[in-house]
């Protein structure tokens, strides 16, 4: 924590909080990546999560920055540097919560860099929102009920409880007794009430693959068509953001939007519903 004294100079407080090993430094950083392939079981995934400030790349959004101690900016680059030397057979999966952090859907690349090929190692991330918008992690709020970020959502429905101990609704979408990450991420997109554009790994690279006269097919059939064939987790978005938004499932995504206000009329969070509908229904593959 920082602080000022009583003399006016800046200070830092150690935290209190269990099994802290040290900053967040790139040294540690890769000694933690070493550690972790040495005593990692290989049916175990690594699980990297970052919460933190992210900078924008304005040259290329494609390898965006997050910042660790005093400031030291690691790129998608970089970290996918120091996955590219670990074991291929060690599955990697990542959450994210940082402003731009869907740049950081580039992991699954050789390098970072989209014009690879796909790494041979798994891996997989989740991010609060796509890579050329900042997020909502930021907050002055002191009491955690007020808290509205892709992090509490995330969690709340991967464990069934809220960061204050309440229990959530289930995120078992698919009911085999589970909750899956990228259930946790369906959750999310839901419950978080922020301008948030939640994107993973897989929707990222379908969203590129979609681009063009293939979305615009899409998003020109009927909602309910679309949801009929979608993965559980995909159904209970498209059903939860469509009667939020009050949208006829049986027109398109397209046709409702004209029935809507225009967007400046819209509030900032029914804006982002549904850009995360849209979303959702360009990566139903």
């Amino acid at each position: 924590m920082r602080y000022l004294d009583e003399s006016g100079r800046q200070q830092f407080k150690p935290p209190a909080i269990n099994n802290l090993q040290g900053a967040a430094t790139p040294s540690n950083l890769a000694s933690w990546f070493a550690t972790a392939q040495t005593a990692a079981n290989q049916d175990c995934s690594t699980f990297f999560y970052f919460t933190g400030h992210g900078g924008y790349n304005a040259q290329n959004e494609d390898n965006n920055t997050l910042l660790l101690w005093r400031d030291q900016a690691l790129s998608v680059q970089d970290l996918a540097a120091q996955l590219d030397q670990l074991n291929p057979e060690q599955p990697f999966v990542t959450m994210m919560a940082q402003c731009f952090a869907g740049s950081f859907a580039n992991l699954i690349y050789e390098g970072g860099n989209p014009e690879n090929p796909v790494a041979l190692q798994s891996r997989c991330g989740f991010f609060a929102t796509v890579s050329d918008r900042p997020s909502v992690g930021c907050t002055p709020e002191v009491n955690e009920a007020d808290y509205e970020d892709y992090s509490s959502s995330f969690f709340a429905g991967l464990s069934g409880i809220s960061r204050t101990g309440a229990a959530v609704a289930s995120a078992d979408y698919n009911q085999d007794g589970k909750t899956s990450y990228a259930e946790a991420h369906a959750f999310a997109k839901v419950d978080e009430q922020t301008p948030d554009w939640p994107i993973s790994t897989s929707e990222a690279w379908l969203q590129r693959q979609s681009a063009g006269p293939d979305g615009v097919n899409i998003l020109s059939q009927p909602i309910a068509n679309l949801k009929q064939i979608a993965r559980p987790e995909q159904q209970f978005v498209i059903a939860a953001l469509s009667e939020q938004m009050q949208l006829d499932t049986q027109l398109s995504f397209r046709a409702n939007a004209r029935t809507l206000p225009p967007r400046d009329r819209l509030n900032e969070i029914e804006r982002a519903y549904l850009m995360r509908l849209q979303m959702e229904l360009t990566t139903w593959a």
